[in-house]
This record gives C-alpha cells, structure tokens and sequence, in this order.
C-alpha cells in the first residue's frame, strides 16, 4: 500500500493512528500475538460459579468434652474474647457456646490484612490463662467464603451400617481424594469413628479402694512412647525409643492399676473393655437409608471445574476398585457446583454471542457495506478475547459475574470503532485517499474518543476501592467492562483506521456520498436549529425543553422501587432446617423426619435428596430434576414443601428455603439484641419476635436461644469436699467420667490411631438418682457416694450461649416471602418496631439490625459514594479534555437523564420478570450508565469545537455537530442496547443475577440518547447565549 510522507510519520505514543496506518504488518502482528497470549491465559483463568470474596474472619475454637454451654461460656469463651477484644482492625467480635464446644468469631474490617491478623489472634492466644485442665487447645481458623466450602457432596451407597461406611471413607476414600488437585478439605458427616472404652464398674472399683484417678493414671502410663536416645556401634547408629502402647485390647485389661500387699489389681478386675465406636453425634440420609456423606472443599483459587472433574474421575476409579473386591460400597455424587455454574456459563456464552450477532446485524443496516461491517466488527473479538490476558494478569477468575461483564460490553467496545471509522468515511467523502483519509479521521476524534474511554473506566475506578461483600462481586464485572472498553479505543486507533486504509483504497463502493442531507438529518437539523437560535421564540423553546425535561425526572423519582441486596440466584437446591426439642436425642430425630423424608422421596419433582441430624445443623436438601429446576418451579416446590416442614413432630420449628449464591442471602436479615441481663434479652426477644411475624413480608422468624434444655446440675459442697480431701475440680471429673467418659490416651492398631475413653455404662448412671448413688473412693481413703458431697438436681438451661461484643446476646432470624423486598421489610421493622422499643428507657439492651441488613446498609452507602467520587472523577477529566468548567457540566446534564431512564425501566422490568429485581447489583447499572451515557453528549461537543476552530460561526457548528454525530451516535446507542438485550430478557440459569442490571442500562442507555440529542443542544446554546450577554453588558464583543 502506499506509505504516509515520511514527516507524517510518527510514533506509537505522539500519533498512534498515523504510526499505525503506515505499519499495518506490526499491526497485524500485534493483534495475532494479543489473541495468542490471551487464549493461553484463558485457559489458565480458575472457573468457579462467583467471584471469590474474601471475607476476613478469624474463628477460634475450643473443646471442651462434657462441659455445658455455661460452663464453656465462664470457663473458656469469656477468657479468650477479653485477649481478643483489643484486636487491630476488629469489627465485630461474636462467640457462640454449646455444650463442649466454644468458638468465638472475629470479624474485622474489610481489607485487613488476614495473614498479619492470624499472626496477631495467635501472639495474643500465648497470653491466654490456663484452662480447664479436660478442654483441648484453640484452634484457630481463616474463614473465607462459607459459600464456597463445600463445592461437592459425594454419598456412599451400601448396605453396610453406617459406623462400617464411616471406617471405609476414612481409611480408603478420604486420603485418595484429598490427592485430587485443588481440593482443599473434606467433611465426612454420618456413622461414627472407631473407639476403644473402658467400661468402668464402680461398686467394683471402691470395692478395692481404688480411685478413678488412679485408673486414669494407669490408663495413661500405659500408652506412652518415650525417647531414649541413640545407641551406636563401629558401623550404625541406632534410635532407642520405649514403646508403652498396647497392641491388643488383651494388654489394656492386664494393665495394673494398683500393687499393694493383697497382690495386683487389674483393669480388668474393675471394668470391661470393648472395641466399639463413639456415640452417633451425625445421622445422613439419602435414598431412604442411612449412609455417609462427603462434603468436597475447594482450594480458594482453584478452577472448580477442573477439580469436580478430578474427583469424578477419582470416584470411578475407586468404585471400580470396590466392585472388584466385590464390596457392597459405591459413591454417588449428589451434588455439583457445576451443574448450575455450568448452565449459567452457558446461558451467559449464548447471550454474548447472541448480542455480539445483533450488534454486527445492527452494524450491517447502518453501514451497508460487508467490508465496514468488518472492520468494525472485528473490534468485538479483538476486544473482548484481550480482556482474559487483563483477567490473568490480575488474578481474576472467570465466573456469572465476569462472564456478564464481558456480554455488557460486547455492544459497546464498537461505538469507539464507529466513531473512527464514520469519521474516516467522512474524510473520504472530500476527496481524500484511503491512507490519508485513515490517518486525519483517526486523528481527528481520537480526543473525543479518549475522553469517552476514560470517563467510562474514570467511573468504575471507585468501585474497586468497595471492599464489602457486594463490592468484591462488582470488582469482576466492572474489570471485565472497564478492560474491553479501554482494550477498544487502542482497537479504534490501530486495527481500525489500518484495516480502513486496506479496504477503501479504492474507495467507498457500497457507501456512496449523497448529495442531499436525508430526510431525518434535515428534520433533526432545523429542530437544533430552533434550539441554538438567538430569538426570544427560540428561547422559550429552550426553556420548555428543560422544565419537560426536569418533570419527567422529578417524576421518576416518586416510582423508585425498594431495593433488596443481592439476588438470590436459582440453584437448584432446596434446603431445610430445624429447630429440635430441648435435649432431643439424634436417634430420635431421625425417627421424627422419617415421614418427611418419605414426602420428599414421593414427589415427582425429587431427583436426589439428602438428609442431616447432627449438632448445629438438623435439615437436608432436595435437588429438583432439570424440568422442575426452573425460578417459578423451585418457588412452587418450596411451597408446598412449608406446611410438610411444619408439622413435622419433634421440632420447634423447620423451614425450607432456596440456597443462595451468596454468602448472605437478600430475603433474610437478623436483629441483635444485647445486653447485660439474659432473663430481660429473653423477654424482648419473645416480644419482638411475636410482633415481628405480623410485619407484611415476613414469612418466618426463629430465636437462636432455645431456653428448656433438660439438665442435672452437680452443685459441689465446697466444705464436704475438702472434708474429704476432694477439690471440686476432682469432683468433677469424676462425674465426667461417670456421664460423658474422659479420653485418656490413644490407641494404635498399627495403621491408625483411635480415642482410648474411660466410662461408666450409661445403664449404670441413667438418671439422678443412679448419680447421686454413684460410689467413689475419696483422697482421705474412705468409701463415699457423690450425693455425699454434692447436690443433683433437675433443671433446663439454654441450649447455646450466644455473646455479641462480650455481652450476652440473642439473634432473631427474619426470612421474607419469594416476593418481598428487603428494603420495604427494614424501613417498616426499623420505624415501627425498634424505634418504639429503643424509646424504652427502662430497658438496658441494645437492638440492631444485622446480616444482610448490616451489609446492605453499609453497601449502599459505599456505593452511593463511589457513583459521586465517578461524577467528580469525570468532570475533571472532561475539564481537563475541554480546558473548559461549563463545557464538562453541558455534559453530565446526561447522567440524570440516564438515571431516570433507568429508574423507568427497572420498574416497568420487575413488573414484567420476577427476576428483573431491583437491588445493589442492578445498582451498579447506575453507575455504567453515567460512564456511558456522557459519550454522545462528548462527541457532540467535541465535534463543536472542531467546527469552530476551522472557523465555522459557533451555532451553525452545533448544528452541523449535531448532524454528524447523529448517525454514529444511534449506531453505537443501537449495538450497546441490541448486545445487552439478550441478557435483559432472556430466561435461565444465571439470568436472575443481571436481568435487573440489563433492564436499568438498556432503558437509561434509549431514554438518555433521545433527550441528549436535544437537550445537549439547547444546554449549550444557552451557555453561549449567557455568555453573550455578560459580555456586551461589560462593553466586549461576543465571541
């Protein structure tokens, strides 16, 4: 082709248009080892369903055997929230207290460092008071996204009792999938593990005047394995260890507890010993059999498909190895990640595709030239392939967010291309050759274009600074958008004007110069005509414009929907929870769900189902087959679900709800209720919850204290004790031994090791009486019983102790109807309920709203926020663009424009699609749009100024601006909205999560681009006439 005078060419950096259109080789060179490397880094981008949030929790856990949920408060939870209080960076400190467990919450501020925290919880931890001497070390744990940590469950199908299918996935499964790239944990819920126990007789035991101290001791020395140092010869060195462990249960009963002059005394000669397991603490259901189930952990980072596929390929492989075996044992999956992930994948694909389809279509009406057609078109993959070498390099994953992204954008990374390429026609159209024509359109609107990319990304650079769980969730969405748009403008000045030069060297063929303005040009020219004229007609004019305009957004205002906080999603899972009787035992749990697991079993719809008794956790979950998996499908089994779940006997209360994709879902909040007496908690709670059930929207409340739980209280006499030579301490531990067995050593098999635990026969000490009967042996050598030294009565006690901020505290639990809103439910709870009761000066409690309500809050106002710091953002940059203040404020006349489009069509959406919601993902529309919007308003006056510099009269340069630009703004305007509209109405998995952000872009983008047209316009004319009269009022020409 022919080349450029060379003083015309310049570098990439001072004109990057020229410098490409007379090296179109390194173009094309550029381009092709763009899209290679970016084709490799998509195959390394993790694919996961959402972004990874990273949520900075600490939690420390403590056990604590046989101990009550008070005891564990008192003794342990309090000790270890007074060290960690003080916290650097600590948001919110909550503890939670069960019977023999204790854990305590550190939530801290987003962006804290949770590496330095982790370091800091354990520093802290070292200072920690000595605990009971029974209760076992804190642990302490990183929380990430709970939402993510169980990405699988696998279940085992067999015959085989429980404890045995227990022993099998420990021993044989467990240790070949942990192998599995990218798995980072397993759960294994069901059956119990392996133990060996000492079954204590204690008629027998004082009979020989043995203390259970002393069987502990012997227990314990036993099983020890002790050091000896190294022995060494003229040739090897040897390590000399003692080994103390019994290798056989034979060995434990022949140890002796006691050598005196009536000869030895035996384990065996005072208790039993039994190789058994532990007490069932977890019952799985599925199939209508008891099994046990394996839930998968993935690695945060780790590309869940990747490693689904690796342990489906590792499942097979180990039920092959089973069936040769001939073993009645096989793993079936019974739920994926990927299922939904894969389908909301796929639906997003289609609809980028899809919309990528319609812009061309769009593209080839408006140009009418195939050759135009591809040199815009071409910007679409360029652009888009590019953005996962951006998505890699920043460690992002490609996940229903992202994937959105990348559709929003697929109709706007041509308007920058369409601006070149109509500008170039342009050039060509005076008579110019293709090279030349390339090089001065380019040029010309490369300003214009690069003040319309920044301000598009300008507005998502405070997004990124959100750091709650919702702004993490827009992070992907808005790199994805911010990249592609950014990677289009070096697309437009490049590959654009190059191919440009290529195509049209022998002019426009298809593209014919016309010699008339058309119709609508000439129309649209007289109208901005009357807008810019000086006359007091055109005036009038003007200002009917505005006032119309300003009404119809003041208007929108009064149809603002309530906002919920994030969409639910529809993934195929139902789950339910419930709420047991006080001190209600596994076994008969399970028998109290038997007839709603044969429910579940006997609907249509159930394709697989799972079901759960364990200590913290009492439901299941049902996943629908593919036809009933739909949004309307899944809501009308978890109807008909509700009253099954209600009157299933032995509950409090059980409830079904659909999983969310989020950490916490938008249709359900909490209220805190804090304070220093629980008797007067307790009361408040029951009130609000009462009054709480009547508030429109709300479909159940539950209470996480659960007061009534049967209890023996074991009061020790401080004096008798000591009278008998006892500490309470001793007294205790006796009767931990007698009720829940103490573990005093480990016993080893060879391959593995199992709890050794000292008890007393449950049939021996069955209730109050038996405990007050029970005979012990004290420190002073005198036979005595327990009632001797202490006092056994019956009472209840609260099921878990729950602290908020060192304080006692109870939480309610709000769900709302499928078709409540969040937004409505708070205002109304917040005004009518808790208002009133914080009014109450006689109360000494606090009462907050919190989960989703706390993060909702605390999102929206950052959000809001960053949609003013973008505002401010852009007007700088346009100011610093258009080296003019009142040009930039012309131009953001368009954003509230946006805003009330997109308010028009959020509320017109919702009423159409129950997916089409409004919350802080839909939000973000807002946001985009005044990135984008401000577009049209740029060219326009951008193209103003160039008119008036070549020394056309100011008015006649709005005029012909407007003009110009009317046919590449309605392009660009048509391929953003035609690439968006598949997303905005199309149905399916994954469409529930931007139907609602389509809506409010797609109306805002239509609504603005229209009023912009007109308003841009008289906007500005007005400004040139103030401008006119303030200077012939002080004696200067008007410019």
């Amino acid at each position: 082709m022919p080349k450029l005078a060379p003083e015309k060419s310049r570098s990439l950096f001072v004109d990057p248009v020229r410098f490409a259109v007379s090296r179109p080789y390194t173009v094309a060179v550029g381009v092709i080892l763009a899209l290679v490397f970016s084709l490799l880094a998509f195959q390394r981008i993790p694919v996961q369903l959402k972004p990874t949030v990273d949520l900075p929790v600490i939690t420390v856990t403590t056990l604590y055997p046989g101990a009550g949920p008070v005891e564990v408060e008192e003794q342990i939870t309090r000790e270890i929230e007074d060290l960690l209080q003080s916290a650097d960076g600590l948001q919110k400190l909550t503890s939670t207290s069960v019977e023999g467990v204790s854990s305590v919450r550190l939530e801290y501020e987003w962006g804290v460092n949770k590496d330095r925290a982790l370091i800091d919880v354990n520093n802290k931890l070292r200072q920690l008071p000595a605990l009971p001497p029974d209760a076992e070390e804190p642990v302490v744990s990183l929380t990430g996204d709970q939402g993510e940590n169980n990405s699988m469950w696998i279940v085992a199908r067999s015959h085989y009792p429980p404890n045995r299918l227990r022993q099998i996935v420990i021993e044989e499964v467990e240790p070949q999938l942990e192998r599995v790239e990218g798995v980072a944990e397993l759960l294994v819920v069901g059956g119990a593990e392996r133990e060996i126990r000492v079954l204590l007789d204690p008629e027998r035991l004082t009979a020989r005047g043995i203390r259970y101290a002393d069987v502990v001791n012997a227990l314990r020395q036993g099983h020890v394995d002790l050091r000896g140092g190294t022995v060494e010869t003229s040739t090897r060195q040897f390590v000399v260890r003692t080994e103390g462990r019994s290798p056989d249960l034979q060995m434990i009963r022949d140890l002796v507890v006691r050598r005196d002059g009536d000869g030895a005394v035996t384990i065996a000669e005072i208790a039993e010993v039994e190789d058994t397991y532990k007490e069932t603490s977890s019952i799985v259901h599925t199939a209508g059999r008891s099994t046990v189930a394996i839930g998968v952990g993935r690695q945060t980072g780790a590309n869940v498909v990747t490693m689904i596929e690796g342990v489906d390929r590792e499942v097979e492989r180990l039920n092959e190895r089973f069936a040769q075996r001939g073993m009645d044992f096989r793993l079936v999956p019974v739920y994926r990640d990927t299922t939904y992930l894969n389908q909301a994948l796929q639906f997003v694909q289609n609809n980028l595709l899809l919309g990528a389809g319609l812009a061309v279509v769009v593209l080839l009406l408006f140009l009418g030239s195939l050759r135009s057609v591809l040199v815009v078109g071409l910007s679409i993959p360029i652009s888009l392939i590019t953005v996962f070498l951006v998505m890699d390099g920043l460690g992002r994953s490609l996940n229903v967010i992202s994937l959105a992204g990348l559709a929003f954008a697929a109709g706007m990374v041509v308007d920058n291309a369409i601006v070149v390429l109509e500008n170039v026609f342009r050039h060509l159209e005076m008579g110019k050759k293709a090279e030349q024509a390339s090089a001065d359109g380019g040029r010309e609107v490369w300003g214009g274009v690069l003040a319309a990319t920044l301000t598009t990304i300008a507005v998502f650079l405070p997004i990124l600074g959100i750091e709650e769980e919702a702004g993490q969730l827009f992070a992907d969405l808005a790199l994805a958008i911010s990249a592609a748009v950014a990677l289009s403008l070096l697309v437009a000045l490049t590959v654009v004007p190059t191919l440009a030069a290529l195509f049209f060297r022998r002019g426009l063929d298809t593209r014919k110069p016309k010699q008339k303005e058309g119709p609508v040009l000439r129309i649209y020219g007289k109208m901005v005509g009357s807008l810019s004229g000086t006359r007091l007609s055109n005036l009038l004019w003007k200002c009917a414009l505005i006032v119309l305009v300003v009404a119809g957004a003041l208007w929108t205002l009064r149809i603002v929907p309530p906002a919920g906080y994030l969409p639910n999603g529809n993934r195929n899972l139902i789950l339910y929870f419930g709420q047991p009787i006080p001190g209600m035992r596994p076994e008969a749990m399970e028998s109290s769900m038997a007839g709603l697991e044969q429910w579940i079993l006997d609907q249509p719809e159930t394709d697989r189902y799972f079901l759960v008794v364990a200590s913290g956790f009492n439901g299941g979950g049902v996943v629908l087959k593919n036809e009933a998996a739909t949004g309307p499908g899944l809501q009308a089994f978890q109807q008909k679900f509700v009253p099954v779940c209600f009157q299933t006997p032995g509950f409090r209360s059980m409830f079904p709800f659909q999983a969310s994709l989020f950490q916490d879902s938008g249709k359900q909040f909490t209220v805190e209720i804090t304070g220093p007496d629980l008797d007067q908690l307790a009361a408040i709670a029951a009130t609000m919850e009462q009054q709480l059930r009547g508030v429109e929207g709300v479909q159940r409340v539950s209470s996480d204290y659960v007061q009534g739980r049967p209890e023996l209280k074991v009061e020790v006499d401080p004096h008798r004790a000591t009278e008998a030579g006892m500490t309470i301490q001793e007294v205790g531990s006796v009767v931990e031994i007698a009720i829940a067995g103490r573990r005093v050593a480990t016993y080893s098999d060879g391959s593995r090791d199992y709890d050794l635990t000292l008890v007393v026969p449950s049939a021996r000490v069955a209730g109050d009486q038996d405990l007050r009967a029970l005979p012990l042996m004290t420190n002073a050598g005198e036979q005595t019983t327990l009632g001797a030294l202490a006092e056994v009565q019956r009472g209840s006690g609260p099921q878990s102790v729950n602290r908020l901020e060192r304080e006692r505290a109870i939480t309610l639990t709000v769900n709302l109807n499928p078709d409540a809103v969040l937004q409505a439910v708070l205002n109304d709870v917040e005004a009518n309920l808790i208002a009133e009761l914080r009014r109450d000066s006689t109360l000494d409690s606090r009462i907050e709203l919190g989960g989703s309500a706390d993060k909702f809050s605390r999102t929206l106002g950052a959000l809001t926020d960053s949609f003013w710091l973008a505002i401010l953002i852009s007007y700088l940059l346009l100011v610093a663009l258009f080296r003019s203040w009142i040009s930039p404020l012309v131009i953001l006349v368009t954003v509230p424009l946006a805003l009330s489009g997109g308010l028009f069509g959020i509320s017109l959406a919702s009423d159409w699609s129950p997916n089409a919601t409004y919350d802080l993902l839909s939000m973000l529309g807002f946001v985009i749009l005044a990135g984008v919007v401000v577009n049209n308003a740029i060219l326009i006056v951008h193209q103003a100024n160039n008119f008036i510099l070549e020394g056309v009269e100011k008015r006649q340069a709005l005029v012909r601006s407007a003009q110009s630009r009317l046919r590449p703004i309605f392009m660009s305007v048509t391929t953003s909205v035609f690439g968006m509209l598949p997303l905005a109405i199309g149905q399916g998995a994954g469409s529930e999560l931007y139907q609602g952000l389509a809506a409010v872009v797609v109306s805002g983008l239509v609504v603005s681009t229209n009023f912009t047209l007109f308003v841009v316009p008289a906007l500005l004319s007005l400004v040139w006439d103030f401008q006119d009269f303030s200077a012939r009022l002080f004696g200067k020409n008007p410019a």
